[in-house]
């Protein structure tokens, strides 16, 4: 019975402190140049060599036989709209060498169980709002006719093209009044008479241009 216990534990003195409803973030950072039995971690910085240590051992059953330890300090950003450069905080990191390999998966090509789409989006969207939040610090207030078109304006703005060329018809299903009859016709001969005036205005300056 001894024999079988005195196998079953590391080869390592493990630490008697006992932490209850532990709040650590611990992170295996992937590194595809490194050897089998080797793993690196982001740990917290008060975090040591001996709590790593222990923490694989009693929670993956990982036997470690040695740690090496870094702390990578962050640059310095731009905070907030004051302009104050305020560092974050440091990084830490812990490489192990364990005594049994361990292989990465390899990288799904297929992201979209993962939400890949909405992850761009979402990066996007904050990269915006970065960008916006910088322009009004300058004292430049964009318009939103200004940007980019969205897919809702450009679903619509060609819909509205096809309705003055006359390619389709406007219909809601609601009965107009007498008098309407009258004035519809007019209003699309002018609209079909304005769109006309512009692609002749377009093919004058077009031609102006190749002289």
């Amino acid at each position: 019975m001894a024999s079988a216990v005195a196998r079953k534990a590391p080869a390592f003195k493990l630490g008697q402190k006992q932490v209850f409803l532990p709040n650590h973030v611990i992170t295996l950072i992937r590194k595809d140049n490194q050897p089998p039995d080797w793993a690196t971690f982001q740990v917290p910085l008060r975090f040591t060599k001996f709590d790593l240590r222990d923490y694989l051992w009693n929670l993956y059953n990982v036997e470690v036989t040695a740690v090496r330890s870094f702390v990578r300090r962050q640059v310095a950003p731009i905070k907030n709209d004051a302009g104050r450069y305020v560092r974050p905080p440091a990084e830490k990191y812990m490489t192990v060498e364990m005594t049994k390999p361990f292989v990465w998966p390899e990288v799904p090509k297929d992201l979209s169980p993962w939400d890949a789409a909405l992850y761009k989006q979402r990066e996007k969207m904050l990269a915006d709002q970065d960008r916006l939040r910088k322009e009004r610090y300058k004292g430049n207030i964009p318009l939103a006719s200004d940007g980019p078109l969205t897919q809702e304006e450009k679903k619509y703005r060609a819909l509205a093209r096809e309705l003055l060329e006359g390619k389709k018809k406007w219909e809601n299903g609601v009965a107009l009044d007498v008098k309407w009859d009258s004035v519809a016709p007019k209003a699309k001969e002018s609209a079909t008479s304005e769109t006309q005036g512009k692609e002749e205005e377009k093919q004058e300056e077009a031609a102006k241009t190749k002289e």
